[in-house]
């Protein structure tokens, strides 16, 4: 039987006006690319992907010669605070390192040259949470690039800025600001595939525009409104699970933001799938990037007579297992406005939502459609809550016309999440009970939507979230959003006595002494009589960034055409990120360059030798880092390691002896 084949129900007893009464079945129709249960309950969801390609060399010319070619893959799984890389394995052998896989084939002799990699990673269900209000507009430094216009994320473009201000208007919550504007998409921007068939990714004013898009679209419509307001955004590309039917292998390439706030850092939005401040860990993170269209592959090559061409990568996963259980921070219950109502009659839905977390939640609702009852509207509802708030969510429906009146009948609620959380109830229609109108409905709708607020609100930020003095300082504002005046106490091991009068607000500073480099979680507190609120930014004082070069390894022996890896980690060793790291790596004839970027976590380099390059028996490989702090300025790191390679031939020893004479 098809979902559209729902028989009625089954007889019950007759109620008092001696009518029969069904129960009608509901069509259950999931959240919008959502996943199962599993996905989002699990604390750490383990994955195997898979990433592969195709070069073809096709002759073009008399003497077709290829000396060498390089693949580099920029779209390789990457360690950080929420994702661990367990294993990775590529055919053929690739140098790793940070942000990409490089392959190089010498002189091939074939025509077709596979390429690819399979990695296991775990990712963490979590995020950088944002636990008190941080305001708006906000104020940093050091991320100036983050807010640039690109090609795609067209932010400078008067519509965009308009669009973004608009939502923005009157509000002063960095965190509801920008859940705001990803609500707007998720509500405003239909997810339509028919793009894909355009040659490349269309722009966020075009997005605008003509109000839909895939997945890295909306994200550059989202991206692109937040930097016109002066709010730091990256773009993330990576792979996704979907139970969306648009997509049978569930898995597939996706797109979605990261962030910045200050005291908290980089926060994930995915407007495509409604997770505002954070993913599920079916997202797996691939790529850093400004704009949705760099490329994921670069390709080298010196040849002559050849023509190259590269086939798109082909992505797969497969989820390994999970561990652990991460429960869902809201409690909703769902109602029926009114319990009886007559047929042709509205109805509302009134879901009450409560925030049981310290920090912000958003998080979106689905209603289950009924097969003699229609939705008015959408049938997704988001709550953007403030720790511990409280709101209201509504559906209107209407009950169908033509109804059996020989019957009642009883229609089901279910409110349900993306994670399978639901809440259910029901009401009653029959032929003479009321009809409401739809004006009727609305005006009661708006009624229950006036709630209780508090009338006392705490506003920090940090001067600046990264320093490398012995103090800092964090600013604070108390406001009082009721009538009457307030006497409030804020604290930050000391405390302040302000008196806020009736819809203003009042500063408070404190200083922040940072005795050693490291992290500092604060913690502010302003209390009155009712009320108490509460702000947690974390500052940083940076030191000088240092790394090193450790574990470092070859084999101890090889014979000469024997292809070796020389393995080594750079460790970071300071608080302070290096940044622009690169790695000169030369020996025995061999060199190889490497672009590692800013050393978040301890990076892996793996580096396959072919011994047929040397021109000594014992070759030192010397290893050579440079990098920068946040200002520019230079640093570098050195070590090496000896291998003995046996059989090099006399021709090759007498070639490096001259190459050392000049």
């Amino acid at each position: 039987m098809s979902l559209g084949e729902f028989k009625r129900g089954r007889r019950l007893s007759p109620f008092w006006y001696g009518l029969r009464s069904l129960i009608i079945l509901l069509i259950l129709l999931p959240l919008a690319y959502a996943q199962s249960v599993d996905w989002f309950s699990a604390g750490i969801v383990k994955t195997e992907l898979n990433v592969s390609s195709d070069i073809i060399l096709k002759d073009v010319g008399v003497s077709p010669y290829v000396d060498y070619l390089q693949a580099d893959v920029i779209f390789v799984p990457q360690n950080s605070l929420f994702q661990a890389v367990r294993s990775f394995e590529s055919n053929p052998s690739s140098v790793v390192a940070n942000d990409r896989a490089r392959f190089t084939w010498v002189r091939p002799d074939v025509n077709r040259l596979p390429f690819g990699y399979r990695a296991v990673v775990e990712v963490a269900n979590n995020a950088p949470r944002v636990s008190g209000k941080i305001p708006f507009p906000i104020r940093t430094s050091g991320f100036e690039k983050y807010l640039e216009p690109t090609e795609h994320i067209d932010s400078t473009n008067a519509a965009v800025i308009g669009q973004a201000h608009k939502l923005a208007e009157g509000e002063d919550d960095l965190f509801i600001v920008v859940s705001k504007t990803a609500v707007w998409v998720k509500n405003n921007i239909e997810y339509n595939l028919s793009t894909l068939t355009a040659e490349v990714s269309q722009s966020a004013s075009w997005v605008l525009e003509n109000r839909y898009g895939v997945c890295d679209e909306l994200t550059s419509l989202f991206i692109a409104m937040l930097r016109a307001l002066k709010i730091p955004a990256r773009f993330v590309s990576g792979v996704a699970y979907t139970d969306s039917p648009q997509f049978p292998g569930g898995w597939g390439a996706h797109g979605w933001a990261e962030v910045y706030f200050p005291g908290v850092g980089w926060v994930p939005f995915d407007p495509t799938f409604g997770q505002f401040g954070w993913i599920d860990p079916g997202h797996i993170k691939l790529k850093e990037s400004f704009d949705p269209q760099e490329p994921t592959t670069k390709f080298e090559w010196k040849a002559r007579d050849v023509k190259v061409e590269v086939h798109d990568l082909d992505i797969s996963a497969l989820r390994i297992g999970t561990q652990g259980v991460v429960p869902f921070e809201v409690k909703f219950t769902a109602s029926p406005l009114r319990s009886r109502v007559g047929f042709g009659s509205y109805n509302a839905i009134v879901l009450d939502v409560e925030n049981l977390a310290d920090y912000y939640v958003g998080a979106e609702f689905g209603l289950s459609r009924v097969t003699d009852m229609d939705i008015v509207g959408g049938l997704n509802r988001q709550a953007i809550l403030k720790p511990h708030e409280r709101q209201r969510l509504f559906w209107i429906v209407r009950v169908k016309e033509n109804l059996d009146p020989s019957y009642q009948y009883e229609l089901p609620i279910n409110v349900f999440t993306a994670r399978n959380d639901t809440s259910t109830a029901s009401f009653v229609s029959g032929n003479w009970d009321i009809v409401y109108s739809l004006a009727d409905t609305q005006s009661s709708v708006e009624k229950l939507k006036v709630t209780q607020k508090d009338e006392l609100e705490l506003a920090c930020a940090l001067e600046r979230d990264q320093i490398t003095t012995y103090e800092g300082r964090v600013d604070c504002a108390v406001q009082n959003l009721g009538r009457k005046e307030m006497s409030v106490s804020v604290c930050f091991e000391s405390c302040q006595d302000v008196v806020v009068a009736p819809g203003t607000s009042a500063p408070v500073s404190f200083p922040v002494p940072m005795q050693q480099p490291g992290l500092r979680e604060i913690t502010i507190t302003a209390k009155s009589k009712q009320y108490e609120k509460k702000a947690v930014l974390t500052l940083v004082r940076l030191d000088q960034p240092s790394l090193s070069i450790k574990n470092i390894a070859v084999p101890e022996e090889v014979s000469y055409g024997d292809i070796f890896t020389l393995t080594f980690v750079l460790g970071r060793e300071s608080i302070a990120f290096p940044h622009n790291v690169t790695v000169d790596v030369h020996g025995g004839g061999a060199a190889v360059d490497l672009e590692i970027g800013e050393l978040v976590v301890d990076q892996d380099v793996n580096i396959e030798v072919r011994s047929s390059q040397l021109f000594v028996s014992n070759p030192e490989f010397k290893i050579k880092v440079n990098y920068q702090d946040m200002h520019g300025n230079n640093f570098d790191a050195e070590n090496s390691v000896s291998i003995r390679v046996v059989g090099v031939p006399w021709y090759k020893r007498l070639f490096g002896w001259l190459t050392k004479l000049f």
